[in-house]
Parts: structure tokens; C-alpha cells; sequence
């Protein structure tokens, strides 16, 4: 079973290679890695990611952009790998969007641990997300249900449970479901 795909952003190529050896190692797959700001970029465009690992600094920037971008364009855990003395204006700039940044030289355990971490924050993230999009359509949904409901009951004199009753109805008839049913009378009457 796969901890996740990784993306390892390094302008070392031993040392990106160590870290995609141990992550393999511990269960994450596939793990590719980048050697530039560039590089990355394509990788996040065109993978989908549970996880972006970036040691800063990279041959053709910093790194501050590329995780912005990489916050951007993926929903995936960020983890950022710094020199302790680029630590605290990092972690200021960063801090905002969620990316989890560690001191240089990083030790094998506190890296597999918090690329865990990071990937377990992404994942309650997207539980979340996916809650709440449900909750809203269904708002919404009781929303246009309300709305199609006193609809008829001003233009057809009917109760509140008979319009509604009428709604159930026409779903259970045209198998349909009662927000579309609801849409259309909306339509029909205004």
C-alpha cells in the first residue's frame, strides 16, 4: 500500500536520491524528483501529488515561489527543507499557506515523520473540503426545495405539506431527484 507520490524538489542530485531511496523505502510511491524551480513546475503541473518535498535553496531560485506555486496548482502536503539562517523569514512567508518547513541538515527520522504529518494534515484538509462541498449542495439544495415549495403554494393555493407532497411526487414519478423537480417548477412559474 502506498504512503503517497512524492515530488522531491533538490538542487542536489545525491542528496535527492537519498531522500527518494528512504521514502521508497518507507512506503511512499511513486517518489520522482526535480532538480530545479523549473522542473518542478512541469512535475506539479502534469502529477497528481500527495506530497512536495523542497530543499532550498534551487539552482535557478530560492524556493519562496516555487511553494507558492506549488500551494496553487496541488493540493498536495508541503514540506521545505531550509538553511536555519533563510529559517525565519520563511517560516513568516510561508506559515500562511500551511507548508511545513524544517532546518538544514535534516535527520532521517524527523524527515520521514514530518512528511507524514504532512500528508495526514493534506488528507484531514481534504476531508474537510469534500464535508463541506456536500453540506453546501445540500443547502442549496433545501434552498431551491423551499423556494419551488412556496411557489406553488402562492400560485396553486396549496398547503405547505401539499406542495410538497406534490414535489415527492413528480421526483418519485420521474425518477427524478426532488432539487431537479424543484428547479422546474421554479422555471414553469417565474
Amino acid at each position: 500500500m502506498s504512503a503517497g507520490s512524492v515530488l522531491i524538489v533538490c538542487g542536489k542530485a545525491d542528496m535527492a536520491s537519498s531522500m527518494q531511496a528512504m521514502l521508497i523505502k518507507e512506503g511512499f510511491y511513486p517518489v520522482s524528483c526535480a532538480h530545479s524551480a523549473n522542473e518542478a513546475r512541469r512535475s506539479i503541473i502534469n502529477t497528481v501529488l500527495d506530497l512536495v518535498i523542497i530543499s532550498t535553496p534551487l539552482p535557478d531560485e530560492q524556493g519562496t515561489d516555487l511553494v507558492f506555486d506549488a500551494h496553487d496548482k496541488t493540493s498536495a502536503g508541503i514540506v521545505v527543507i531550509a538553511r536555519p539562517d533563510q529559517l525565519l523569514d520563511m517560516q513568516c512567508s510561508l506559515e500562511k499557506i500551511g507548508a511545513l518547513i524544517l532546518p538544514k541538515p535534516i535527520n532521517r527520522l524527523t524527515l520521514l515523520q514530518t512528511a507524514r504529518f504532512a500528508l495526514s494534515v493534506r488528507n484531514s484538509m481534504t476531508q474537510l473540503i469534500n464535508e463541506r462541498d456536500r453540506l453546501k449542495k445540500r443547502i442549496d439544495e433545501s434552498k431551491i426545495l423551499e423556494q419551488a415549495k412556496w411557489i406553488l403554494v402562492e400560485k396553486l393555493n396549496m398547503s405547505e405539506p401539499q406542495a410538497f407532497r406534490l414535489i415527492q411526487k413528480r421526483a418519485m414519478d420521474l425518477r427524478l431527484s426532488q432539487a431537479l423537480v424543484a428547479e422546474e417548477i421554479i422555471k414553469k412559474y417565474e
